[in-house]
């Protein structure tokens, strides 16, 4: 399902092709410190600039025509920078290894936004939710406290979860699009990315008061707080046979 928000339809021809590789780790997280910072500081001209759209990577794959494990790399780049655009606290972002391993066991969990601008396309937010095991979603639910680091909230192939509980991974844009017509494409489509697999159960890690109203339409609960890397995060979960599974 890709959304799009604008005057154009379809998705603009390769929308990762500014995302480039590189030689390192090192010279990855310099590119992705810069480019979260223009991101955060780009300013609309209007309300209405850009055309703003959304895939997942299977559509990414489709539409650039390239190798598979470039197309995956890009994809995660330009979820990063989106997540760190979208969140200023570095103990709130994500990290490349984590956010790579979640997408790789569950790539059509994770829906990237973009706008495109003067022929360029930029990363402005993104969806996503992965299985965890009923363990976790047990520890998550009925003994937050234990959890040290939301990297214990690991993905697990939907094949050996039963594809019964989920993880609400995330769900966020840059402020340009709060409480814009993208903002409200986002919660939609992401509403309608959940609907589209049975579960027993949905468990999420909320870090702001905006989360936690986005969240609680979702019919999640919170169930305590868990702490990571030194900060308290609330957890919310369901009760369990939420959908069909």
């Amino acid at each position: 399902m890709l959304e799009n928000i604008g005057k154009e339809s379809g998705m603009p021809c390769h929308p990762l092709e500014d995302i480039p590789e590189f030689p390192s780790r090192e010279a990855m997280t310099a590119w992705l410190h810069a480019e979260a910072r223009r991101i955060a500081s780009w300013e609309k001209t209007s309300r209405d600039e850009g055309e703003v759209f959304s895939f997942v990577l299977e559509e990414a794959s489709v539409a650039n025509g390239l190798e598979a494990l470039a197309v995956l790399r890009k994809f995660i780049l330009a979820l990063l920078a989106a997540d760190w655009a979208c969140y200023a606290e570095p103990a709130s972002r994500e990290e490349y290894g984590h956010l790579r391993k979640a997408v790789s066991v569950f790539p059509r969990g994770f829906r990237l936004w973009m706008v495109r601008v003067g022929g360029r396309c930029m990363p402005i937010g993104y969806t996503g939710f992965h299985p965890i095991s009923r363990d976790t979603f047990s520890l998550m639910k009925n003994a937050p406290e234990r959890l040290t680091s939301r990297k214990q909230i690991a993905p697990e192939p939907e094949a050996a979860s039963a594809g019964s509980y989920f993880y609400l991974y995330n769900l966020g844009i840059i402020r340009q699009f709060q409480g814009t017509a993208a903002s409200r494409a986002l919660v939609k489509a992401f509403a309608a990315d959940v609907a589209s697999v049975g579960k027993r159960g949905l468990a999420a890690v909320v870090v702001s008061q905006d989360g936690k109203r986005i969240i609680e339409k979702f019919g999640l609960h919170q169930s305590g707080c868990l702490t990571h890397e030194g900060h308290r995060e609330m957890v919310y979960v369901t009760d369990e046979a939420v959908g069909d599974a």
